[in-house]
């Protein structure tokens, strides 16, 4: 008799969610608006439905899922964990068992199959989490004071395009970039547009201005280079702290723990501009000494699906991380 598992990834623009047999198999997927209940309108609505198109794709209903595991922006306190609890009982009462975390641990088992590291994720926003040998966690949640990721990186790249503008800043290739993929002749237009009493949202928005800031720092540009710098060493120290605080570096490092494995994703991480990538990885060495390093280009649902499967109880080997890590889905199912 086959077992199946569920997983699921919510974040702020997109929920999906797939189910899978003990093999790796995925039998279904679906697909919701944002799930993060501190800014989606529906959040809950939105995960029941893309559970529900999930296990009808699958031709499955609930409870006949072994084992769910929900990674969902927004489980930041544990009222919200609890929140969820109830809402999942209420609405998907059937699922034989169910965990709940924040969507930052989806990352981890793209790693070690154990699930054992250090989790960097900088797409449009942040987020760090750890868990160390001990079964011990930590996820950066709202600890990330600092604006990071990739709409920061457009937000900084606009300021430091105003400061060269004006001579308080140094001159910058942001400059031309940014005038070519807004469209706007010169630098007062484009501020006027997104600073003016009823702003022109650019299209495409802050967080595509990212790919410029990542160009320009390619190419030797110092005003980029120290804005992908700066976010860079942030978020090494950020992962420092989730190391130390789950035995895996400093004073409560396990004895013999081996290199910190840092699993490294999200669209700023695996974009084919390397200069951020290469500047957290040395920033994770200045802060971590030994780590490895490996950088996931699979969506985070995959992450959430290695949970399910290996909290539910199937045997997590390397060959059926590599098989669910493999699939290849549908360009639609994860268009943001």
């Amino acid at each position: 008799m086959s077992a199946y598992f569920l997983g699921l990834d919510a974040g702020n623009s997109k929920t999906v969610a797939l189910v899978a047999d003990e093999a790796g198999r995925v039998l279904g997927r679906g697909r919701g608006a944002a799930g993060d209940i501190y800014s989606a309108p529906d959040a809950e609505g939105e995960v029941t439905r893309a559970v529900h198109g999930a296990l009808g794709e699958a031709g499955l209903d609930a409870g006949q899922v072994d084992h769910a595991a929900f990674r969902l922006a927004g489980v930041d306190w544990p009222e919200d964990e609890e929140h969820w609890d109830a809402v999942l009982a209420h609405r998907l009462g059937g699922l034989r068992s169910v965990s709940v975390k924040n969507d930052g641990y989806s990352l981890l088992r793209c790693g070690r199959p154990d699930g054992v590291g250090v989790a960097v994720n900088a797409g449009t926003g942040p987020a760090v989490a750890a868990r160390g040998s001990d079964g011990s966690e930590f996820c950066g949640c709202w600890w990330i004071a600092r604006p990071l990721g990739g709409r920061a990186l457009g937000e900084f790249a606009l300021r430091a395009v105003v400061e060269a503008e004006l001579g308080t800043g140094r001159p910058t290739l942001l400059t031309a970039e940014l005038l070519r993929l807004y469209g706007y002749q010169d630098v007062e237009a484009l501020l006027h547009a997104v600073t003016r009493r009823h702003p022109v949202r650019p299209v495409p928005d802050e967080k595509v201005a990212a790919r410029s800031v990542l160009r320009a720092a390619g190419e030797g540009d110092a005003v980029a280079g120290q804005i992908v710098d700066e976010q860079a060493g942030h978020f090494a120290r950020l992962a420092a702290v989730a190391a130390r605080r789950t035995g895996q570096a400093g004073p409560t490092a396990q004895a013999g723990e081996r290199a910190t494995t840092c699993v490294l994703g999200g669209s700023i991480l695996t974009s084919e501009h390397p200069a951020f990538r290469g500047a957290l990885v040395e920033a994770l060495e200045a802060e971590l000494g030994s780590v490895e390093v490996v950088t996931s280009g699979a969506s985070p649902v995959s992450g959430a699906l290695l949970d399910a499967l290996a909290e539910g109880g199937a045997e997590l080997t390397g060959e059926l991380q590599r098989t669910v890590l493999q699939v290849l889905h549908p360009e639609e199912f994860l268009l943001t």
